[in-house]
């Protein structure tokens, strides 16, 4: 499995499997993929975990994929889908979609962009992910919550996003977050992509901060 960014702020995650892009943030963030990885990607699926903030497509699909914005299970191919329902705080009944990638024996979760920590209830139905993919540039969490959640999630990597394009500085959240965990937990140095096996899963857990590629 290989994960790095789409553009700026979603996040790529190719298996064998099939390949999902994860919140695209726009329409070229949904459709263009870097042309170092393009050779051999087709998307299979785009994940949105708020539909009604994109405006940027309404319809089912983009260009020959999928887009899923609901919770569910979903098979496409080979790979494995399922859309988690996170409730949004103060805001009735209204939720945003989390999803459960299973693919190569690993299980990634796309936390997207949530207000407030699932329930336990939820937490139960998302289990315990190899690969946890947090979207610092957007989500609007706070800290100690989201540090509690990523325990409970018990995940051995951490891939998050977050450096300003311009500045490469890291975005309040990954800072935040980067505090959080701890220098001994955290790679220093911003990764393009990231390859991800069972065997090469670290025994500690690990964050790691990606960087949009070329």
């Amino acid at each position: 499995m290989e994960i790095s960014l789409n553009g700026q702020k979603a996040f790529l995650v190719k298996t064998a499997s099939g390949t999902v892009i994860c919140d695209p943030a726009n329409e070229e963030e949904a459709t263009f993929v870097p042309s170092s990885a393009a050779d051999d990607t087709v998307v299979t699926a785009v994940l949105r975990s708020r539909p009604a903030n994109s405006s940027f497509r309404k319809s089912g699909r983009i260009g020959g994929s999928d887009v899923i914005s609901h919770p569910g299970e979903y098979e496409i191919g080979d790979l494995g889908l399922r859309g988690i329902a996170i409730p949004v705080a103060g805001e009735g009944k209204r939720t945003v979609t989390s999803f459960r990638i299973d693919a190569e024996g690993l299980t990634t979760y796309m936390l997207g962009r949530p207000q407030a920590s699932p329930d336990s209830r939820t937490v139960q139905i998302i289990g315990r992910v190899d690969v946890l993919l947090l979207d610092a540039a957007r989500l609007e969490m706070d800290v100690k919550e989201l540090s509690s959640l990523i325990g409970a999630l018990d995940p051995s990597l951490v891939l998050a996003n977050g450096l300003n394009a311009d500045s490469n500085e890291p975005s309040p959240m990954l800072k935040s977050l980067r505090g959080e965990m701890g220098g001994d937990q955290t790679s220093q140095e911003p990764q393009t992509r990231v390859s991800v096996t069972r065997s090469n899963l670290p025994d500690d857990r690990q964050l790691v901060v990606l960087r949009p590629r070329a």
